[in-house]
C-alpha cells in the first residue's frame, strides 16, 4: 500500500463515516440519570438570599447563560442533550436551612422553571410521569424530564403535609429525597446521627401510597435502617457510591447496598469528586470503575444506575458537561461489556420505574 490514499479509498472511508453516523442517529446512546440539580441552577442564579451557594458558585456566568435549559453553560443543557436518548430526573432541591412554607415556596419556585421550560422547550423537552412517557419522547426525538425533589423540609406535621404530599403527586413528582445533610421533620441526613421521626415513618407510607419513590441518598445509616423497617416497596438511593471504595458518609455500606438488591431497589452512581476518591481532586476512570466493580459484585447487575448529581457538585473533567458521557459508557463496555453498560447507562432505572408504573 502507497503513502497516501487513492480517491476510491478515500471515498469509501467517508462513507463508513457517514453510515456510522446514521446508525448512531437511528439508534441514540440511551441515558437514564436519576439526579441533577440543574433546575435549581437556574431557578436560584443571582439570588443571593437562597442559601446553599448557587448564586455565589455561579456569580461569574452571565444570567442569559443561565435563563434556560435550551442552551446554558450549566453541566445539562437540551443542546448536549439531543444527540441522545435521555431521560434526566431533575431535582428541586431544597436546603437545610429552610423548613415548612419557605421550603415550600422554593420548591415552587423550581417547579415554575421546569412548566416555563416545558412551554418554551416543548419541541425538544417533555415532562414524563410514566415510563410509557419516556418511551414516547424518547420516540419524538425529545428529552424526557422527571420531576424530583432534594430534601424534603416542607414537610411537617402541622396539619400541611397531606395537602402538599397531594400537590407533590399532582405536579409528576416520581421520587422524594428525604433529607439532605442536616435534620428535617422527617429524619436526618449523614451529617448527623438520628433517624427517622415518627413523622417521617409515616410520609414514607403516604408517599408509597401515591406511588412515589422513596429516596435514601442524604440519609445517615439510622434513617437508612428505618425505611428498611417500614417501606413497603422498592426504594431508591439516587445518587450514592461505594463506602468500600471511598469512605465519605455520603456513600452506601455493602450491607446497604445488598439491602437495596433484595428489595428490588436502585442505586445511581455519583460523579461528585469527594464520593469517587479522596486521593486526588479529579478523579480518573479508573476511580469510577473501582465503584461500578464493587456495586455489581455486591448487588448484581440489575441496581446500578447513573445518578451523575450535575450541577449539584464538581465532576471529573473527563464527564464534564454531561454530553461526555458517551466515554463512560465506552469506559464500562470496555469493562463489563455492552450489556452491561446499557443495563447501568438506562435499563436498570427504567425497569425499577415501571414497577412502580404497574402498580401505582
Amino acid at each position: 500500500m502507497g503513502l497516501f490514499m487513492t480517491l476510491d479509498e478515500l471515498a469509501a472511508e467517508e462513507a463508513a463515516r457517514l453510515a456510522d453516523e446514521a446508525r448512531a442517529a437511528s439508534n441514540p446512546l440511551r441515558v437514564f440519570d436519576l439526579h441533577c440539580d440543574t433546575l435549581d441552577r437556574l431557578a436560584f442564579h443571582g439570588d443571593a438570599s437562597v442559601p446553599g451557594g448557587f448564586a455565589a458558585h455561579d456569580a461569574h456566568i452571565p444570567a442569559h447563560r443561565m435563563a434556560t435549559l435550551a442552551d446554558n453553560d450549566a453541566h445539562v443543557s437540551l443542546a448536549r442533550t439531543e444527540g441522545f436518548a435521555w431521560c434526566q430526573c431533575f431535582a428541586a432541591f431544597v436546603p437545610d436551612e429552610v423548613h415548612g412554607a419557605e421550603a415550600w415556596a422554593l420548591f415552587e419556585r423550581v417547579r415554575a422553571v421546569l412548566a416555563r421550560e416545558l412551554e418554551r422547550c416543548g419541541e425538544h423537552l417533555a415532562q414524563a410521569r410514566t415510563m410509557a412517557e419516556v418511551d414516547a419522547a424518547h420516540a419524538a426525538g425529545r428529552t424526557a424530564a422527571v420531576f424530583t425533589v432534594e430534601g424534603a423540609s416542607f414537610l411537617e406535621d402541622d396539619g400541611t403535609a397531606e395537602g402538599r404530599l397531594d400537590e407533590l403527586a399532582d405536579a409528576g413528582v416520581l421520587m422524594v429525597t428525604l433529607t439532605w445533610n442536616g435534620p428535617n421533620a422527617l429524619g436526618s441526613g449523614n451529617d448527623t446521627r438520628h433517624g427517622l421521626t415518627g413523622f417521617g415513618r409515616t410520609c414514607v407510607a403516604e408517599l408509597e401510597r401515591r406511588g412515589i419513590v422513596v429516596d435514601v441518598s442524604h440519609l445517615n445509616d439510622a434513617g437508612f435502617k428505618d425505611v428498611c423497617a417500614v417501606a413497603t416497596r422498592p426504594f431508591a438511593a439516587s445518587h450514592s457510591n461505594a463506602r468500600a471504595v471511598c469512605g465519605h458518609p455520603r456513600n452506601l455500606a455493602d450491607w446497604q447496598l445488598r439491602e437495596l438488591a433484595d428489595r428490588g431497589g436502585i442505586v445511581g452512581l455519583n460523579f461528585c469528586t469527594q464520593f469517587l476518591t479522596d486521593r486526588i481532586a479529579d478523579p480518573t476512570r479508573d476511580d469510577v470503575l473501582r465503584h461500578v466493580d464493587h456495586v455489581l459484585e455486591t448487588a448484581g447487575e440489575r441496581v446500578l444506575a447513573l445518578g451523575s448529581d450535575y450541577d449539584g457538585c464538581d465532576v471529573p473533567t473527563w464527564l464534564d458537561p454531561c454530553d461526555r458521557i458517551g466515554a463512560l459508557h465506552e469506559l464500562l463496555a470496555g469493562e463489563f461489556g455492552c450489556a452491561v453498560a446499557d443495563r447501568v447507562f438506562f435499563q436498570n432505572a427504567h425497569d425499577f420505574f415501571a414497577r412502580f408504573d404497574a402498580e401505582r
